[in-house]
């Protein structure tokens, strides 16, 4: 809400708890700074709709308060004493019925049994199920592997053969240069032979 350090000024700003001094400092400081200027609104807006919703009102005529009877600190001394000795009898009484329920069925009745816990695993099943789990987790890897390098290879096969194409493009390029040189030295030898037989 607002600056961090002005955060709680904002609060008793809204709510008009500010000296005026602050409130003209605040004030200032709201114009210069959007954040705050804000954050102002909004409490404001709340603070309208929390007066606009509070309507003082008039009692009902029909209602009628009554106020409680006055004791004398006597009576009321005597009525929390005989409340604790209630309570007291009470308590002794429960305690009284469980201790000679618990003599009746025996002391195991009263005192907890405490149950010898087992160990969940000895010793050898703990090394089967610590091989077990190193032993799967190996296959794990062992497939990983196997998947990069079967990923690899077949990487490496369409690179080998992206090698061949281009290079058998190359031999048909080759081939088609040779050719038509060939042809060209064929021609020149006709037009040599031509024009050494006019002579």
């Amino acid at each position: 809400m607002g600056c961090r350090e002005r955060g709680p000024e904002l609060t008793d700003w809204a709510l008009d708890e500010l000296s005026p001094v602050k409130v003209q400092e605040l004030e200032q400081h709201i114009k210069q700074c959007d954040e705050c200027a804000r954050s102002a609104q909004r409490l404001l807006a709340v603070r309208q709709a929390l007066t606009s919703s509070l309507v003082d009102r008039e009692m009902p005529a029909h209602l009628v308060l009554v106020g409680e009877n006055p004791q004398s600190r006597f009576a009321g001394f005597w009525a929390a004493i005989l409340r604790t000795a209630a309570l007291s009898a009470t308590a002794a009484a429960i305690f009284l019925g469980v201790v000679s329920l618990g003599f009746r069925l025996g002391p195991s009745w009263l005192l907890p049994t405490v149950a010898r816990v087992e160990p969940a695993l000895n010793r050898t099943e703990l090394q089967d199920l610590v091989s077990r789990a190193v032993a799967a987790q190996a296959s794990m890897q062992s497939k990983d592997i196997q998947a990069a390098n079967s990923a690899q290879v077949e990487r490496l096969r369409q690179e080998q053969m992206e090698n061949w194409a281009r290079f058998a493009q190359q031999l048909q390029y080759l081939e088609l240069a040779q050719n038509s040189e060939w042809k060209e030295t064929q021609r020149q030898k006709e037009v040599i032979s031509m024009v050494s037989h006019y002579r």
